[in-house]
């Protein structure tokens, strides 16, 4: 694995009211990592993902992807906020998986992949058609390109989703609790797919109520509560000797330790 620096996270923080629902989290990930996120429902795991591709805009703090400040950058020493066209181009280099798959209905699963590198990236339609067919092959979706979403299982509607990210060809993967929307039976098929990208390399950052998948794939675990990053540790440390009262508490509830 790689030690270059691939996401800075500095003091962000992300304040609805008077609540802090992300609260001045410091994170650094290298390339090729697998982070975990894990914690009780709304500690703020998805507002910080939402907060680092900029669907959400923090309230204070940075994110800098390979060194680069999503925010916008310094001029004659004043930093100056991005036109909205160029943040659009840095989120490209972002992959988002949300808990909805949010495809549209009146287009194939082909259509739905090839959609963004052809209006995004300029592609011509044959070359992003091309793209599309490869990236539902590596989520072992070639069978079903033709399909419409309600044609297709929820499982099978959240690999396209994770296709159509791909096929952007992102340096950063988020995955927002994907397989929450999913009956039990469906969801081992998506984490498969996810596990694939981490053994390519993939950099992510995975928000997850799965926690044998978290011990198994995750390389660092992150343990948040109350929009504060509580706990940094690998899966071993993490799951057998926990060090905040916090995430011991959260793991017994989880039958994630022994009592």
């Amino acid at each position: 694995m790689s030690a270059v620096p691939l996401l800075h996270i500095h003091s962000l923080s992300k304040i609805f009211g008077q609540i802090p629902v992300v609260d001045r989290v410091e994170l650094t990930v290298t390339q090729g990592e697998i982070v975990m996120i894990v914690g009780p429902s709304g500690a703020g795991k998805s507002t910080l993902l939402r907060c680092v591709n900029r669907i959400e805009i923090p309230s204070e703090g940075e994110v800098l992807l390979e060194g680069v400040n999503m925010a916008g950058e310094q001029r004659n020493g004043k930093f100056a906020p991005d036109r909205p066209v160029v943040t659009a181009r840095k989120r490209r280099r972002i992959g988002m998986v949300f808990q909805r798959f949010n495809l549209f209905a009146h287009l194939t699963a082909l259509d739905n992949v090839a959609i963004g590198p052809r209006r995004v990236l300029g592609m011509k339609p044959s070359e992003a058609r091309a793209l599309a067919a490869e990236q539902l092959a590596r989520v072992k979706l070639s069978d079903h390109m033709t399909k419409r979403p309600t044609q297709l299982s929820g499982g099978q509607q959240q690999r396209v989703a994770i296709a159509r990210a791909m096929a952007m060809k992102p340096v950063l993967m988020l995955f927002d609790e994907p397989t929450s929307a999913l009956d039990p039976e469906l969801v081992g098929e998506v984490l498969e797919v996810i596990r694939a990208l981490a053994e390519e390399g993939m950099t992510m950052l995975v928000v997850t109520h799965e926690m044998q998948f978290c011990r198994e794939v995750g390389t660092r675990v992150l343990f948040m509560d109350s929009g504060r990053m509580l706990e940094d540790a690998p899966p071993r440390q993490f799951f057998g000797n926990p060090q905040h009262a916090r995430a011991k508490e959260f793991l017994r509830r989880v039958h994630a330790i022994p009592n």
